[in-house]
């Protein structure tokens, strides 16, 4: 039998959870970088991420601009935690750009690498995905901190301008201490 957990987020707010510093910590460590270039996802100004050199607002629209990496870095990586329910449309945008400017671009996306979704987007492509030992726990759209963590196990994709399949790295919460 399935175990369903049903989510409490209201639906208005679904999209708008905001990432964790432990989270950026971690992903910057990983690349070994000290700031991303774009974070592409803020909802607006007040809440972009502080390790982003730019960003791109909602009311910008990051599906329909060509300008993910905004900063002059010419290594420059791109930070996208996606709308939840416009994940598939960001993740292959991500990979447009990734194509056309090669340079990367790190995804916050829910760990569900048994499903068609999936398949159909993560499978074929050239990414490293790490995959943490445990759940990070989101921001509300308030900026506090939940009570509950989510409900899905999360990894950080990040899209890369080279040949590699798909590379799946284990690793540790909380790298930075």
């Amino acid at each position: 039998m399935a175990i369903i957990n049903k989510s409490n987020t209201k639906q208005s707010e679904k999209d708008y959870w905001r990432t964790s510093e432990s989270l950026i910590n971690d992903a910057l460590k990983l690349l070994n970088i000290k700031s991303f270039d774009t974070d592409v996802c803020c909802s607006n100004e007040s809440v972009k991420i502080n390790n982003a050199v730019c960003y791109i607002t909602e009311s910008d629209n990051a599906l329909e601009s060509n300008l993910w990496f905004l900063s002059s870095i010419p290594s420059g990586t791109a930070f996208c935690n996606p709308p939840f329910s416009r994940k598939w449309e960001f993740f292959q945008k991500a990979v447009e750009q990734v194509d056309r400017w090669s340079r990367q671009v790190l995804l916050v996306l829910p760990y569900t690498p048994a499903t068609k979704a999936w398949s159909e987007n993560v499978h074929g492509q050239n990414c490293i995905i790490y995959v943490p030992d445990g759940r990070y726990q989101y921001l509300l759209p308030n900026g506090e901190k939940s009570v509950n963590n989510c409900n899905f196990d999360t990894c950080l994709i990040l899209i890369v301008p080279f040949k590699c399949g798909n590379v799946i790295v284990n690793y540790k919460r909380n790298l930075s201490t």
